[in-house]
């Protein structure tokens, strides 16, 4: 049987339901705090990998590797990794992070626009606030920073709440949905929107592209979302637009390193809401059905489909 090694902090949960979804294969998993431990022999036939993130030097231990499937949507510590050479095929999976984050996004921006802070600060003062409206948000702008599956559920709740979805992508084009502009223009559209959520892969052209330099097109009543990479925002700009009033509020779930350290002064900022890297959590039930193709043809000799274009990095 074809072999495939699990590499997971959740690994028993992911061996039972890879092995249900096909059992064709042979499966078995180790915590990546185990990984160097794991048998020898077995991992040395095995030429297929699910994992997040693996020790170093695990992959020698896997001359016959042929494909990685990834256990979550980005994939930019795959791409380049050292130690994962051209030959080897990289699956992504978004499973159902597009609901999940759609639900994240549109969440934190009713909080602020139905002024939820505001409200609880005068039910602890028994204090009737008849003059505090939420705001409304029809027909303001958001912008979307990748508009593949994900980015577009999260531009299709936020169309449904009353907003003017605007996707960003690497190069403008035509859409039966939505205007879709390239990233390039990103600074032009900025100071005209009130959300600014994103959720594109880390590539080149994304890296720190939130910068002091895009931010000086920002204003007051902007929020950022960021549901994608932390590389993709330079967090010290990022502060110093919070404190000069170019950026109003920022949500961010993702960091340049996690977890994020204590002394991050992103912490305490009173105009930063931080959450733990939950907008779309990897489970196998919502991810499953994304991964059944390539296992099964994994499994039956097949090539493998959707595979991520190394250069261009998803």
């Amino acid at each position: 049987m074809p072999k495939l090694a699990v590499i997971h902090h959740r690994h028993e949960d992911w061996v039972a339901a890879l092995s249900e979804a096909e059992p064709r294969l042979e499966i078995r998993g180790w915590h990546p705090r185990e990984a160097m431990a794991a048998d020898p022999d077995w991992l040395a036939q095995a030429e297929a990998l699910f994992t997040w993130r693996f020790p170093e030097g695990f992959l020698a231990r896997m001359p016959k590797l042929h494909w990685i499937q990834n256990g979550g949507a980005g994939v930019d510590h795959l791409v380049h990794h050292p130690e994962i050479g051209p030959e080897v095929l990289i699956t992504r999976a978004d499973g159902q992070f597009g609901l999940w984050m759609a639900r994240y996004v549109c969440g934190h921006l009713l909080a602020e626009a139905q002024r939820l802070n505001a409200c609880h600060a005068a039910q602890l003062e028994s204090r009737w606030e008849g003059k505090l409206l939420p705001e409304d948000l029809s027909g303001q702008i958001a912008l979307v920073v990748g508009f593949g599956r994900i980015g577009r559920q999260i531009g299709r709740a936020l169309r449904e709440l009353g907003l003017e979805v605007h996707g960003i992508v690497r190069t403008a084009r035509s859409d039966d949905e939505f205007p879709l502009h390239g990233l390039a223009d990103l600074s032009q559209h900025l100071p005209s929107a009130r959300l600014l959520v994103l959720c594109a892969p880390l590539t080149e052209a994304t890296r720190g592209m939130v910068d002091a330099r895009l931010l000086s097109q920002g204003h007051p009543g902007l929020t950022l979302i960021n549901v994608g990479r932390g590389d993709q925002v330079v967090e010290p700009d990022l502060l110093d637009a919070l404190d000069e009033g170019r950026l109003g509020r920022a949500v961010l779930d993702v960091f340049s390193v996690e977890p994020l350290a204590a002394e991050s002064p992103l912490w305490r900022h009173p105009k930063i809401t931080l959450t733990p890297h939950h907008s779309g959590p990897s489970t196998p039930r919502a991810m499953i059905p994304d991964l059944l193709d390539n296992l099964r043809r994994y499994a039956e000799g097949r090539s493998l489909v959707e595979t991520v274009d190394r250069v261009r990095g998803y």
